[in-house]
């Protein structure tokens, strides 16, 4: 259950978060036209652009079909998905285009729209109207039977370089193939340790366990380009500037994760589709300096981890551990050690004993995800571990400790790492 005092509210958001961002970076959020070519520069993978239109002189050159099979047109600085239509498919019998929703538009209708565009009509902000056409990325193989119409998308929020929250946006027929929870679409949050799906929500507030149009569980769909996605917002998230932002991104078949927009005031359902608070996760990680990109992906997938326990229908299926437990730790080579672990349900985070840590090789200063202050040692290392217990493989953070040198366990799990068993009795 997420205490309240761990949700991140509005006016806290615009108070103590977004207002860290500068007036340059900002700028990125306005404009989709001024994103998308400052990521290319940067190497950030993003859709292809076929055209920009500023004026109608320009309009009037435009033939929709020089585009393809599929394309986008969308305002350069709207919001909410107002005004985009994305094309799937052209017949030529017919001379029209099909829409994700299935609408057919001729050349006209969508000159018309592209007009409206130009006018304003669907602007959030700025006083430069333009519109857009830029290839429409196709739904990923793996995610196909999770979609009714349109494309999936990823949001994840950075804050301070490091990634702290994400959730999967699942357009559907209501949501008129648009991945935008406002207008009905689905958000699951996701594990940031395995990239798997855990729960979800319909629109803004309402939880769903399945799939509306089928009898899936939202839970466990895995994410195409998890760890790549990753990467991908905080390069975003470091380029642009911002200190606190969210990153949507789709997941191209081939050409793997491209940004589809930048938001510097990313919406707050996301925490409920997780079922964490933001404000906690925030404050987990404003001290932490990530070295690099791939020290703060590290730093968040072990922070973020969810370990979610079985549901109460599937409780009896829950392993059973004893307070006593042995492990299998693995070493830097991946090499398995048996290791003496006390089940200690009074502490969060688990430990790991100093002369263990350095015997398995994982105690380098390129181990360290961040340094902890804990009583009578003062700061000390926090590492990722990972070891086998009753079957399932588990990947975590441990503080490094010198209290469980020389004991008769050199690991103490803590309830983090708990999530899915039942403690017995002692063996």
């Amino acid at each position: 259950m997420v205490k309240p005092s761990q949700i991140l509210g509005i006016n806290a958001r615009n108070q103590l978060y977004t207002s860290l961002n500068s007036r340059e970076s900002k700028r990125f959020g306005f404009s989709k036209l001024r994103t998308k070519n400052f990521l290319a520069k940067h190497g950030i993978g993003v859709p292809h652009l076929f055209a920009k239109v500023t004026s109608t002189e320009e309009l009037r050159s435009i033939d929709f079909r020089s585009f393809g099979n599929s394309f986008a047109l969308k305002p350069v600085n709207g919001s909410e998905g107002k005004g985009i239509i994305v094309i799937k498919r052209y017949d030529k019998k017919k001379d029209k285009f099909i829409d994700v929703a299935n609408e057919e538009w001729t050349q006209k209708d969508l000159s018309l729209h592209a007009g409206d565009i130009l006018q304003g009509a669907y602007s959030t902000w700025g006083q430069q109207h333009m519109a857009l056409i830029e290839e429409r990325v196709p739904v990923h193989p793996d995610l196909e039977q999770y979609v009714e119409m349109g494309t999936p998308d990823v949001r994840v929020v950075v804050f301070n370089k490091i990634p702290v929250m994400a959730g999967c946006r699942i357009p559907t027929k209501a949501s008129a193939g648009k991945a935008n929870i406002h207008r009905g679409a689905l958000m699951l949050g996701i594990d940031f340790g395995t990239g798997e799906t855990t729960y979800g929500l319909s629109g803004l507030n309402s939880p769903i366990r399945t799939f509306p149009h089928s009898n899936i569980s939202v839970r466990g769909v895995k994410i195409p380009f998890w760890g790549e996605l990753l990467k991908t917002a905080v390069r975003t998230a470091n380029a642009t500037g911002f200190v606190y932002v969210g990153v949507d991104m789709f997941m191209h078949p081939e050409k793997g994760p491209m940004v589809a927009e930048i938001n510097g005031f990313p919406g707050l359902g996301i925490q409920l589709a997780n079922h964490a608070g933001l404000k906690r996760r925030l404050q987990r990680v404003e001290e932490i300096d990530a070295r690099s990109v791939s020290h703060a992906v590290r730093i968040g997938r072990a922070l973020f981890a969810e370990n979610v326990a079985v549901d109460g229908a599937d409780a009896a299926e829950r392993a059973i551990i004893a307070t006593k437990e042995i492990l299998g730790v693995f070493d830097e080579k991946e090499k398995i050690h048996d290791v003496a672990a006390l089940i200690n349900t009074g502490r969060f985070r688990s430990a790991i004993s100093r002369e263990l840590a350095h015997k398995l090789g994982v105690l380098s200063v390129g181990d360290t995800l961040w340094n902890q202050e804990i009583e009578e040692e003062g700061k000390v290392p926090v590492i990722e571990v990972r070891f086998k217990l009753k079957d399932r493989i588990i990947t975590t953070t441990m503080l490094v400790t010198k209290k469980l040198d020389g004991k008769g366990h050199a690991i103490e799990l803590g309830r983090k790492d708990l999530g899915g068993f039942l403690v017995g009795e002692t063996q």
